[in-house]
This record gives structure tokens, C-alpha cells and sequence, in this order.
């Protein structure tokens, strides 16, 4: 009876030591993702378009994508979505060695160590085409990447927030669109 009192007491003790997820109590995203605000992601993922309809954007977003090498595999012009994924290897030369060298150091403790390192990456794309107004459209498109690591596991989930990756979309999805415009 004591033993059970005691661990209910401790229990309760260390439990009044956790602080509470600051984002879990909060509605909606953080404000924060990677130093940069929800706003500024925003931003970096939009462009707005005046020089051809939904439609034609959401073909000429397609065929971005596949030129970029995605494999769209949802499209509906009618509700302007498009859902694109590309597979990439992921694996990096230094982060292979470095697990080689705590194998090694773990190995030489008498412990052992088992080497885990990035092994695959899905890249998907989001991508929504809305009007703005009469003349102008807006397209908003999101990157996230999911890696696997060499035991086959997913151990990693990313929002990708690199301005530079958005902005070279962007580029050629205004020639796709350019393209696409004059074709009518």
C-alpha cells in the first residue's frame, strides 16, 4: 500500500514539472515556422496572375510540374487543385560518416550503436489556383518533403520554406503561363 501511494505521489510531483505545449493550446499554426512568420510564408508562396483564366493556369501549373519532374496525380480545374509528388534520394555523404564514426567510437566503448541516416525523400506540391477578381488570378502552392531514413521508417516531416525554391516555381510557372496564354 505504501509503494502505491508513494509512486501516485511521485507521479503527481513530476507531472506538476512538464511544462504545457505552447502550440497545442493555441488555435490555428504557430506564428513561426523556421524564423519566418506566417505572413512572410504566405507571401513567398502566392503570385498573382492577370494574363490568363483558372483553367489555363491550373494546365500550365501541371505542366510545370512535370516539367520540374513531379508526377501530378490529382488535378481538377473546376475547384483549381492540383497535387503533385517527386521521390528524391536524400542520403548525404556527411551524415553517413558521421554515423560510421559513432558506430566505430560506440563499438571501441563495448557499446554499439546502429547507424540511421536519411535515406529517401517525397517531395509533394499543393498547388490552388483561385480568381481574384474578373482579370486576375492567384496561385498559392506548397512544398513539404517526407524522409525515410535507411530502416525504412518515416523520421522526418517538412514544411520546405526555402524562398529560393519558390521563387524558381514561380519563374517557370510564368513561362508555362505566358506560353499557355498565347496559345488561345
Amino acid at each position: 500500500m505504501n509503494k502505491v501511494c508513494v509512486v501516485i505521489a511521485a507521479a503527481l510531483f513530476l507531472s506538476a514539472c512538464v511544462d504545457p505545449n505552447k502550440h497545442a493550446l493555441e488555435i490555428g499554426a504557430p506564428a513561426v515556422i523556421e524564423g519566418k512568420t506566417i505572413v512572410s510564408m504566405r507571401e513567398i508562396q502566392s503570385h498573382n496572375y492577370s494574363t490568363i483564366d483558372n483553367a489555363n493556369l491550373v494546365q500550365a501549373s501541371a505542366a510545370t510540374l512535370q516539367d520540374l519532374g513531379f508526377t501530378v496525380s490529382e488535378v481538377s480545374k473546376e475547384f483549381g487543385v492540383l497535387v503533385g509528388t517527386k521521390e528524391r534520394d536524400a542520403k548525404e555523404a556527411g551524415q553517413i560518416t558521421g554515423q560510421a564514426i559513432l558506430m566505430v567510437l560506440a563499438a571501441l566503448a563495448g557499446s554499439s550503436h546502429t547507424m540511421t541516416y536519411d535515406e529517401t525523400q517525397k517531395i509533394n506540391v499543393t498547388i490552388l489556383v483561385h480568381q481574384i477578381d474578373s482579370k486576375s488570378s492567384q496561385v498559392r502552392a506548397f512544398f513539404d518533403r517526407h524522409i525515410t531514413n535507411n530502416h525504412g521508417q518515416l523520421w522526418k516531416a517538412q514544411l520546405i520554406t526555402d524562398a529560393e525554391i519558390y521563387k524558381q516555381f514561380f519563374e517557370k510557372l510564368s513561362k508555362s503561363a505566358f506560353l499557355e496564354g498565347n496559345q488561345q
